[in-house]
């Protein structure tokens, strides 16, 4: 199962970025939800919200070791539980996708942007990005279910 979730959503976002690239230029928009929703292809040099913008080393260094941290520690995340099991493949699914773009690009292709009208604009993200976030969140609540358990 790890593997399978890994996989799909290194694909998932390989694909989508490579839609991005061919179907809209550099900082193209196409409103999908007016005021809500749009796409916008954008490059992130640097991490989260941009930070770390231009430390191309550094970030491919820490995705490196944390794919390595997380397989050396797998039997132990083996154990966690479901949503564990669930939330490390997508984390490890998402730093891969994200991880392709740096070595490949020197940065990562970002092109979902969600905003409330005029007001607030979050920041673009991809589909590893949310992996990412996803797997984060199921491993925090599958340790709160643990603990509670116990």
């Amino acid at each position: 199962m790890f593997l399978a979730i890994t996989a799909a959503v290194t694909f998932l976002d390989q694909l989508t970025k490579w839609l991005a690239i061919t179907h809209f230029g550099s900082y193209d928009h196409i409103t999908v939800i007016s005021g809500y929703f749009a796409l916008r292809r954008v490059y992130n040099s640097g991490a989260a919200w941009g930070m770390l913008g231009g430390q191309r080393a550094l970030l491919i260094g820490v995705s490196v070791g944390m794919l390595g941290l997380i397989l050396h520690n797998r039997h132990e995340f083996n154990q966690g539980g479901l949503l564990a099991r669930i939330g490390v493949a997508l984390l490890c699914g998402g730093i891969v996708g994200n991880l392709i773009d740096r070595v490949k690009f020197g940065y990562v292709i970002d092109f979902l942007d969600f905003h409330w009208k005029t007001a607030y604009t979050f920041p673009t993200f991809n589909v590893a990005d949310a992996a990412i976030t996803i797997g984060i969140l199921l491993y925090f609540i599958q340790i709160m279910i643990s603990e509670k358990r116990h």
